[in-house]
């Protein structure tokens, strides 16, 4: 059956340089908020997306990069208006202010970030700050990365789990309506392992969910979140008590067509934005509209004049594409 046809309606667009599409941290969530997060010139440029969807940007702020030269470093705002950087040799987090509050040292990542990387979270509390270093070697074993967690006043060390994953790329996501659920997708050659992390009685806990190749999608809320395969062929909802939905490319898209891009995630309470095409990396693709609860197709998105890729849904039934420097938000109609 065909599916009925939605117009895009641009409704703001603002000037964002330095973003781009692929790096783990390039969108975050954090603190019940959608964040973009680009690098420019030694610095690193943070702009948290207005809740007023007549705007793209509340506002922009630069900080400066801890390790200019060494390559990408995972930065993540934090709760109360600082700063955290997992770079190649330590961790450092900025007070509101700009200043450096404090710097925790690890080994260092290989040098390629293809290979390992590490990434970084303020729990719920905002008491603690998670992050993924490399593991303690053992003669002749590697048990795997660690998951610790910092205090976020002073750096303190206060906990730590082994993660099944080592010399990983990772990335840490919020739901946007609960920051208790916090997801981690470790990505190790052909390799993912997506785990949700738990932190009680100041225990660290690490749990797998659904299957090891479809790491986290895009925006999760109201306690249900996405994951993608890979390859693009299946798409999974899951929610707490309820039962998985999972739904083949093949059997809900046009012929041919697969999910593809990053940010297949909740465009509201009851819809999800997905982009589909032929190639996993084709910019050439289609934006269908999936119905929440059961991820069938029920509308494809429409341009006015133009091709977008990778839709970045927001949860309030608005979205972002990027082109080139511009960052533009959109609606139907």
């Amino acid at each position: 059956m065909e599916n009925a046809r939605l117009t895009a309606e641009l409704i703001a667009q603002e000037e964002f340089p330095g973003f781009a599409l692929h790096p783990l941290d390039a969108w975050l969530v954090r603190d019940g908020a959608c964040w973009l997060v680009a690098e420019r010139r030694g610095e690193i440029i943070v702009g948290r997306v207005e809740e007023d969807s007549s705007r793209v940007f509340a506002w922009q702020r630069p900080w400066p990069s801890p390790q200019p030269g060494e390559g990408h470093a995972f930065a993540s705002p934090l709760p109360d208006g600082g700063l955290a950087v997992s770079g190649r040799h330590a961790i450092t987090v900025y007070d509101a202010e700009g200043q450096v509050r404090w710097t925790y040292s690890h080994d260092a990542w290989p040098g390629d970030e293809n290979i390992g990387s590490g990434a970084c979270v303020a729990d719920a509390s905002g008491r603690l700050l998670l992050a993924t270093v490399l593991g303690p070697a053992e003669p002749g074993s590697y048990p795997g990365d660690l998951c610790i967690a910092l205090d976020l006043a002073d750096g303190r060390l206060v906990t730590q789990t082994v993660l099944p994953s080592a010399s990983s790329g990772y990335t840490f996501q919020q739901s946007l309506t609960d920051p208790s659920q916090v997801f981690l997708d470790a990505a190790g050659g052909d390799t993912f392992h997506s785990l949700v992390i738990t932190v009680e009685d100041d225990a660290l806990r690490a749990q797998p969910v659904g299957l090891e190749d479809e790491p986290f999608a895009g925006l999760s809320r109201d306690g249900a979140f996405l994951k993608l395969d890979v390859g693009g062929e299946w798409l999974s909802r899951y929610a707490s008590g309820q039962a998985e939905v999972s739904v083949d490319a093949e059997d809900v898209l046009p012929e041919g067509l697969r999910f593809v891009g990053y940010r297949t995630g909740f465009l509201d309470e009851g819809r999800v934005l997905a982009a589909v095409a032929k190639d996993q990396d084709s910019q050439d693709n289609r934006h269908l509209v999936l119905d929440g609860p059961t991820l069938q197709p029920v509308a494809e998105v429409d341009y006015p004049g133009t091709n977008c890729f990778d839709p970045l849904a927001l949860g309030d039934g608005t979205w972002l594409t990027v082109q080139g420097d511009t960052v533009q938000r959109w609606r139907t109609v």
